[in-house]
C-alpha cells in the first residue's frame, strides 16, 4: 500500500529527470500522468482490513476529491467471499499539470522557469535548446540568468575577442561573475557562437579551457630555468622564468636539458657547458611536449626516489622517450641509506607506469610494494651534493 510519502516521491520523477520542463518547451505533454502502486489482494484486504481502511481514507483525503490535492483516483470493485463488494483504488491519476504542480508543491519554481523561457526567447532564442536539455541546471542559475544572457549575447557580438577577461567592458557584469560562471557559459556559447567563434577542439576546463576556447587571453604558464654555461647567457640573464609559448618559439641553444623537481636544487646547480635546467614544474612537466626544440636534446630528468618522481619521470617521457633519469636508480637510494624518509601513505602513486625502463619499473615496485621499507622515499635535496657532481661528470 503506497504511503503518501512514496506517492510524493513517485510524482516528483517528471520534475527531478527534468521532463517536465522540457515539455513546457517542447511542447511534449506528461497528462494525465499516472503513478503506478501494488493494489492490495483480497486475502491482504481481509487480514489487514483496518489498515487498508485507514489507508483509502488517506488516501481520498489527499485527493482533488477532496480538495486537498491533485490526483484523481480511479476505483475498481473487487468481489470477497467473506467481503463482498469492495471498492479499493486502482490507479492515481494527475489529470493536469495544475494539480500535479499544487501536489509536489513546485509551481513557484515553474513560473520562474518559465520567466527563464521568456527572458531567453526575448534576448536568444537561441538558448532555448538549452533549456529543454538541460532545465534544472538552467532553473539553478535563475538569479543570475539575465546577466548569463548578456555575457552570451556580448560573446555572440564579439567573438575570440583577444582580451583578457578583465577588459570586458560588459553592461551589469563584472569580471568575478565571468569567472563564477565559466563552467556555465562553457555549455552555452557553442550553442549561439559561429564555429569560427571559437575552438572546438577544447572541451574542458583545465589549462584555461575556457579562455582558450572562445579566444581569450589568459595568464600564460611559465617555466623557470637557468642557463649553466656563460655563453649560453645573453643580456646577463643566467636564471630567467618564461612563458611556455616565449620558450617553445626561442631556442636556448642548449645540447643538454636537465629537469629537476626541487627549487633549490635547480638554483644549486653546478655549471654545465652547453646546458641548462629547468625545476620547480613537479606534475606541470606534461607541458613541456609545448616546446618543439626539446624533441632533438638530450633530456635528464632528476626527482625524489618515491612514488610520485617516478610516476612524473614516466609522464614526461611519454611524450619525450629520450628523457633518461639521474639519481633515481637503486644504488643512490642504498647508498643514502640513513636520509630515507616516508611518503603519505593516502597521497601515494600505486598505478601502473608504462614509460620507465625494467631498473626503473622493478625499483618502483619495490617501493609500492613496501619491499625496502614502509612507504619509503628519498627526496632529492637529501642527495650529497658530490653524488650529483659524479653524476654529471659522466654526461656528455
Amino acid at each position: 500500500m503506497i504511503t503518501q510519502a512514496q506517492l510524493r516521491k513517485k510524482a516528483l520523477v517528471p520534475w527531478n529527470s527534468g521532463a517536465f520542463l522540457a515539455g513546457c518547451i517542447t511542447g511534449a505533454s506528461l497528462f494525465p500522468l499516472e503513478v503506478r502502486f501494488r493494489t492490495p489482494a483480497g486475502r491482504e484486504i481481509l487480514e489487514k482490513f483496518d489498515q487498508v481502511r485507514a489507508w483509502i481514507q488517506t488516501l481520498v483525503g489527499h485527493s482533488a476529491a477532496s480538495g486537498h490535492g491533485g490526483y484523481t483516483i480511479v476505483w475498481k470493485t473487487i468481489r470477497h467471499r467473506s467481503l463482498g463488494e469492495q471498492q479499493i483504488p486502482h490507479q492515481i491519476l494527475f489529470e493536469t499539470s495544475d494539480g500535479w504542480l499544487a501536489y509536489v508543491e513546485k509551481q513557484a519554481e515553474c513560473n520562474t522557469f518559465l520567466e527563464l523561457v521568456d527572458q531567453t526567447q526575448s534576448v536568444l532564442p537561441g538558448l532555448l535548446a538549452y533549456l529543454a536539455d538541460a532545465p534544472l541546471k538552467a532553473l539553478g542559475h535563475a538569479a543570475a540568468w539575465p546577466q548569463i544572457l548578456t555575457v552570451c549575447r556580448w560573446f555572440r557580438d564579439h567573438p575570440r575577442p583577444a582580451r583578457y577577461i578583465r577588459q570586458l567592458d560588459i553592461p551589469g557584469v563584472d569580471t568575478k561573475f565571468i569567472e563564477a560562471h565559466k563552467a556555465l557559459l562553457m555549455d552555452l556559447l557553442p550553442r549561439i557562437l559561429p564555429p569560427q567563434g571559437l575552438d572546438a577542439t577544447i572541451s574542458g576546463m583545465s589549462k584555461h579551457g575556457f579562455e582558450r576556447k572562445f579566444g581569450l587571453y589568459y595568464d600564460p604558464p611559465l617555466v623557470r630555468l637557468r642557463l649553466l654555461d656563460p655563453t649560453l647567457v645573453s643580456a646577463g640573464f643566467a636564471d630567467l622564468t618564461v612563458p611556455l609559448a616565449d620558450l617553445a618559439c626561442n631556442d636556448m641553444g642548449a645540447r643538454n636539458v636537465f629537469i629537476t623537481e626541487n627549487k633549490i636544487n635547480g638554483l644549486a646547480f653546478p655549471p654545465v657547458a652547453g646546458a641548462l635546467v629547468i625545476f620547480g614544474l613537479g606534475y606541470g612537466v606534461d607541458m613541456l611536449p609545448e616546446i618543439p626544440w626539446l624533441a632533438n636534446r638530450k633530456i635528464f630528468y632528476w626527482g625524489d626516489i618515491d612514488t610520485h618522481g617516478f610516476a612524473i619521470l614516466s609522464q614526461i617521457r611519454r611524450h619525450l622517450p629520450q628523457v633518461q633519469s639521474i639519481l633515481m636508480d637503486r644504488l643512490t637510494l642504498l647508498d643514502h641509506h640513513p636520509l630515507w624518509g616516508n611518503e603519505s601513505a593516502a597521497k601515494r602513486h600505486t598505478g601502473r607506469l608504462t614509460h620507465l625502463t625494467s631498473e626503473e619499473t622493478a625499483l618502483y615496485e619495490d617501493l609500492i610494494n613496501n619491499r625496502l621499507g614502509n612507504n619509503l622515499r628519498l627526496e632529492q635535496e637529501r642527495i650529497r651534493f658530490s653524488a650529483l657532481l659524479r653524476a654529471l661528470s659522466s654526461i656528455d
